[in-house]
């Protein structure tokens, strides 16, 4: 249930009375590898080598052997043969070879317990990315199936909250208290098994000297850029790791209506702030969401139903007889 004491503030009327830059400016920057990528079709690249290599031995003894073996119309055909299917694999590999990024941030605005000489405020962020990929071929399949028929976007939304507390006196003045998001630390990159219920605060000075907010996994988790470079197999592994910062045109109020468009509903997100700063103790509180695991339980609900339980899933080929019939189930499932 959303907390009473918190009340949904209209962009607009923040905009009025508030500092029109503390929304841009409390943004939290953060990291992202360029190697957080969907599944590339190697097979192809393999292929494309292999077709390409034989086309330039195929082309290089008609040259050597032109007296002999030269028959000019079916040296045409198998050239134009090989090429085109040389293309046509070059083009698969390069259509899977998609980089995972953020694209924009959203924001929404809670009021919450007014005091004396402040007010506590607390701006939701939904960093946004480009899709997710999740670590198993065959899942991250069934997982795209879900994102297009049900959710109907294949954008991937995170959520970072950050309290702040603006003074009553002056509202142009604020300072931020800190930031409550899943934490992801110590988790390897592509590790299958993600924990949801890792909600933490951290005060403001946690991001002090550059110490970012940096992706944790493919789930799109955060840890702390101190916590990545302790981690050097991540940090390598997935460089070079990129800095997310952001301005007035990234940075989008959303409302009621786009969410209704995104089919927020049907989404794991909880919307409303899980803190209550102006209590005591109030950074050590735990979260857990009964919508935590919606879409994983559906991508298992899904392959219980539909393919052979007796064999491991891990491949596409595992389960291409049975995508017609997945398909089919979540359009029922929308509806």
């Amino acid at each position: 249930m959303a907390n009473s004491e918190w009340t949904k503030l209209d962009f607009q009327t923040f905009i009025d009375n508030y500092n029109k830059n503390i929304a841009v400016d409390t943004a939290p920057t953060f990291l992202y590898p360029k190697k957080d990528k969907e599944h590339e079709a190697y097979k192809s690249l393999i292929a494309f080598f292999f077709v390409l290599g034989f086309l330039f031995i195929f082309i290089a003894l008609n040259i050597i052997l032109i007296s002999v073996i030269y028959n000019p119309v079916m040296f045409l055909i198998i050239v134009i043969v090989l090429s085109i299917t040389a293309s046509i694999l070059l083009i698969n590999y390069l259509l899977t070879n998609v980089a995972i990024k953020p694209k924009e941030i959203w924001i929404e605005i809670y009021i919450g317990k007014h005091e004396d000489d402040i007010t506590y405020i607390c701006i939701v962020y939904y960093p946004i990315f480009t899709g997710k990929c999740h670590p198993n071929r065959a899942k991250n399949v069934i997982y795209k199936l879900y994102q297009k028929e049900v959710l109907g976007t294949k954008i991937d939304i995170s959520q970072i909250e950050v309290y702040i507390q603006v003074s009553n006196k002056d509202t142009e003045e604020y300072s931020v208290i800190g930031y409550y998001f899943q934490y992801g630390k110590g988790q390897r990159f592509n590790d299958e098994k993600v924990n949801r219920n890792t909600w933490q605060f951290f005060p403001y000075e946690k991001s002090l000297k550059e110490n970012y907010l940096a992706v944790a996994n493919w789930d799109h988790q955060f840890e702390w850029r101190d916590d990545l470079e302790l981690d050097y197999d991540k940090l390598h592994t997935y460089a070079p790791w990129v800095i997310q910062k952001w301005n007035e045109q990234n940075v989008k109020p959303l409302n009621e209506n786009y969410k209704k468009n995104l089919n927020w509903n049907l989404r794991r997100i909880e919307s409303f702030p899980k803190l209550e700063p102006w209590k005591p103790n109030f950074n050590t509180t735990s979260f857990e969401s009964f919508k935590a695991y919606k879409d994983l339980q559906i991508v298992n609900e899904v392959l219980e139903k539909f393919v052979d339980s007796s064999k491991e899933i891990k491949k596409i080929k595992d389960l291409k007889k049975d995508l017609f019939k997945i398909k089919a189930y979540f359009r029922d499932l929308k509806i």
